[in-house]
This record gives C-alpha cells, sequence and structure tokens, in this order.
C-alpha cells in the first residue's frame, strides 16, 4: 500500500530493507532540518514530558499552530532560524530527546499507510520506504521487515495512539455555522494538545455525575496523562461527532432531553442532546 499522493521518495516495500543510523553515518542529521514536522497529540505528549514543560510553555518555545487536515488545528515544529534550518531538539551529537523522538522520526525510513479505522482499530494497514537522495543509512545496517524495525524502535504505542486519533483527523466538523464550527475547532485543540485545561474542564463537567464511567478510572483521569488522551479522543468523538463512545446516565439523558424540548430543538443533538455537539465547549 503506497499513500495516494505518491512521489519518487516513496517505493513499495516487496520484502525487508537495510537500514542503519548511527553518528558514523555521513549523512548524519541530515534529516533533522528543514523539517515539515506536524505533532500529533502524543508526539506532544511525550515530547513535554521529556522536557518538563507545560503545553502553553512547549507550544510557544516550540511550535506554531496552524490548520492541518480537515482544518483541525495542530502544531508544527518551527526549524530554527539558520542557514540549515535545524531541528530545535537536534544537536551535533544527534537528537536530545531520542527516548520521545516524534513518530515520524522514529519510524523513518519506514512509512505506514493506513485505511479506515475506528476505536476498535484500522481497518488496512500498508508500508512502504521513504528513500531520500541524501540518505546513506540503507549502505549498511542490518536487514529489517518492517514488524522488527516496528519493535526495535519502540512504534508499537505511537502506531495505536495514532489510530485513536485518525479517527478524528479524517472527518471534518460537522456544523454550518461558523461559530459552532470554531468552537469546535476550540475544544479539539485544548482536548488534544492541552491536557492541563482539558482536565480542569472535565473536573468542572463532575463526570461520574454525568456519565456511566468507572469511578476508578475516573480517579485515573486525574493523574495519567495517557490514559488522559485516550479519553480525550472518546470524549471528541463524542461531543463534536456524535458517537455513542460515552454513555450518559439515564435521568441526565432524560433532563437533557427535556431542555432540548424547551429550546424549541425537534429532537436532542447526537446522542445525548445539547450536551454533545453544541452544549459543553467552552464559553457555550
Amino acid at each position: 500500500m503506497l499513500p495516494p499522493n505518491m512521489d519518487k521518495r516513496f517505493q513499495e516495500l516487496k520484502e525487508g530493507f537495510s537500514f542503519s543510523c548511527h553518528p558514523g553515518v555521513p549523512c548524519f542529521n541530515e534529516c533533522c532540518r528543514k523539517l515539515t514536522l506536524w505533532l500529533t497529540p502524543y508526539d506532544f505528549l511525550r515530547l513535554r514530558a521529556n522536557l518538563g514543560l507545560s503545553s502553553d510553555e512547549f507550544l510557544d518555545r516550540y511550535c506554531t499552530v496552524e490548520h492541518g487536515q480537515n482544518g483541525w488545528p495542530m502544531p508544527r515544529m518551527v526549524m530554527l532560524d539558520n542557514e540549515r534550518e535545524t531541528c530545535p531538539l537536534v544537536s551535533e551529537k544527534g537528537c536530545t530527546v531520542y527516548p520521545d523522538r516524534p513518530g515520524a522520526c522514529r519510524t523513518y525510513p519506514l512509512g505506514r499507510a493506513t485505511k479506515g479505522g475506528t476505536q476498535a482499530g484500522i481497518n488496512e494497514e500498508g508500508f512502504f520506504l521513504v528513500r531520500e537522495e541524501h540518505c546513506r543509512g540503507f549502505e549498511e545496517g542490518p536487514q529489517w521487515t518492517p514488524q522488527d524495525w516496528i519493535k526495535d524502535q519502540g512504534l508499537e504505542t505511537y502506531f495505536h495512539m495514532n489510530d485513536l486519533f485518525m479517527p478524528l483527523l479524517t472527518r471534518q466538523a460537522p456544523d454550518p455555522n461558523p461559530q459552532v464550527i470554531a468552537k469546535k475547532m476550540q475544544m479539539f485543540f485544548m482536548a488534544c494538545y492541552k491536557l492541563e485545561s482539558f482536565r480542569k474542564f472535565l473536573n468542572q463537567t463532575r463526570l461520574t455525575e454525568i456519565f456511566e464511567l468507572n469511578p476508578n478510572r475516573a480517579e485515573i483521569l486525574q493523574n495519567n496523562d495517557l490514559e488522559l488522551l485516550k479519553f480525550a479522543f472518546q470524549w471528541l468523538q463524542f461531543s463534536i461527532f456524535g458517537d455513542a463512545t460515552l454513555t450518559v446516565k439515564p435521568e441526565v439523558k432524560k433532563r437533557m432531553e427535556e431542555k432540548a424540548k424547551q429550546r424549541g430543538m425537534e429532537q436532542p443533538l447526537g446522542p445525548v442532546g445539547p450536551m454533545g455537539p453544541q452544549g459543553m465547549f467552552p464559553g457555550s
């Protein structure tokens, strides 16, 4: 499987490949400059944890926020303002955050394409090689299969988290009202990239009073950013798209339906009415 907009750098992977990257390779660090490096939520979480920075501190220091696929706001790493346009997290000795480097960096030179997918997993997966003219890593090193490379580079969790993220990124905000879309974009960015603010928001919503949520899980969300990010993906599917990824308590749902009728709405929005797509965004 190759990306739909393939270019000459992408090559179908029919068998294994040879590759090695280390300071002795002539092209060392060449792939760490002039990058258009979008950060997934899991990339962002790992990087800021490595550096001991808050979400806002990392965004201010290293990123610009731009509209990516389907208009969703995402952070992009800003390269240094020097002749080589170097990644700010790279030194002459290599990556300074190597144990927590982004998924795109650790996947290289392997490429991964997926098709379809839900919270239960993707429908189809394929791999290809990215061969750039400057890269000399293919001239040496052991033989790798995609599975061996994934294990060696610690990609399992990256792929898993990205597969949870993709059902959000590949859809458009479903509302004709620009103001509502703006609020959904705001919620998307907060839940994915500002977990401190998202945790505070959830505390204000009194989760356990509204949703059928295991108390143990609610407690874990207070201290575990990885589990909070997984919940954020569920929350966004529920609140933006009306997916039944969360279950509202029957008595709460009944009150919401009554409130929707009072507003003159023929049907509650999504699975739980106005609390879903429109009613629980900051400032609403």
